[in-house]
C-alpha cells in the first residue's frame, strides 16, 4: 500500500500555521496565507509544489499549482492550474488540467477540465486527453468516463489504465482500437508489456472496414 497522502497534508497545515517556510522533502511554495473569509477556507498557498513518495512503489508523484487551497471540515485540497509529473522504474507521465482535487484521506487525485496525458511507458510514446481523470494510488491506476490515447499508429479510447509493475493494461467497456488505416475494433483491454510489446487479444470484434 502507498504512504497515505494524510501524513503530508498534516505538514502542510502544521508549517502554515506555524508560520514556517513551506520548504521541507516533501513540499514548497513561494507565498501562502492565512485565510478567514466567511470561515470557510482553511489556508490558501500560492505556487506550491507538493512532492510525494510511495512506501511499496517506486512512483513518486510531483504537483505543481499555481494556488492551492482547503476548505473547513473537508480533508480535500483543491488545486488550480495542476501540472502533474508521475514517474516510475518505466514510466514517466506528465498530466495538465485546469483544476482538480487532492482528497488525501482515500489517496486520490482527480482531475477535470480539459486534462492532458503526455509521457512514455514501457518504451512507448504516449498522447492522450480527457475532460475528467481520477488517478487512485491505492489501486495504482488512472480512470475516466472518456479518455482517448495515442500510442503507435493506434488511437485507443478506453475507460481505466492499470499501472502494474511488469505490464500496462488499458481497459474499455468496451475499449475501442482505431488504426491508421480507420479500422475500428472492440476488445475489452489491451496489454503493453514492459518491453514496449502491444498485446492484443487474440479476438478481436471488427466495428467497421
Amino acid at each position: 500500500m502507498p504512504k497515505s497522502l494524510f501524513v503530508y497534508i498534516v505538514a502542510l497545515f502544521f508549517l502554515i500555521g506555524s508560520a514556517l517556510f513551506l520548504s521541507s522533502f516533501f513540499l514548497t511554495t513561494s507565498s501562502s496565507e492565512l485565510i478567514k473569509q466567511n470561515n470557510d477556507i482553511v489556508f490558501e498557498a500560492k505556487n506550491i509544489s507538493i512532492n510525494l513518495g510511495f512506501k511499496e512503489s517506486d512512483f513518486i508523484l510531483k504537483v505543481k499549482s499555481s494556488m492551492v487551497n482547503s476548505l473547513k471540515e473537508e480533508k480535500n485540497l483543491y488545486v488550480y492550474q495542476p501540472k502533474i509529473d508521475i514517474s516510475g522504474k518505466n514510466t514517466f507521465l506528465k498530466i495538465i488540467s485546469n483544476k482538480g482535487t487532492i482528497a488525501y484521506d482515500k489517496n486520490l487525485l482527480r482531475l477535470e477540465n480539459k486534462t492532458e496525458i503526455s509521457g512514455k511507458t514501457n518504451n512507448k510514446n504516449i498522447i492522450g486527453k480527457a475532460d475528467k481523470i481520477d488517478v487512485d494510488f491505492n489501486k495504482r491506476n488512472l480512470s475516466s468516463d472518456e479518455l482517448i490515447l495515442f500510442i503507435d499508429e493506434y488511437e485507443i479510447s478506453l475507460n481505466e489504465i492499470i499501472l502494474n509493475d511488469d505490464e500496462i493494461i488499458f481497459k474499455g467497456n468496451p475499449l475501442y482500437l482505431k488504426d491508421n488505416e480507420g479500422i475500428v475494433t472492440e476488445t475489452p483491454l489491451v496489454k503493453l508489456k514492459s518491453n514496449g510489446e502491444l498485446i492484443f487479444p487474440s479476438k478481436l470484434n471488427i466495428k467497421n472496414y
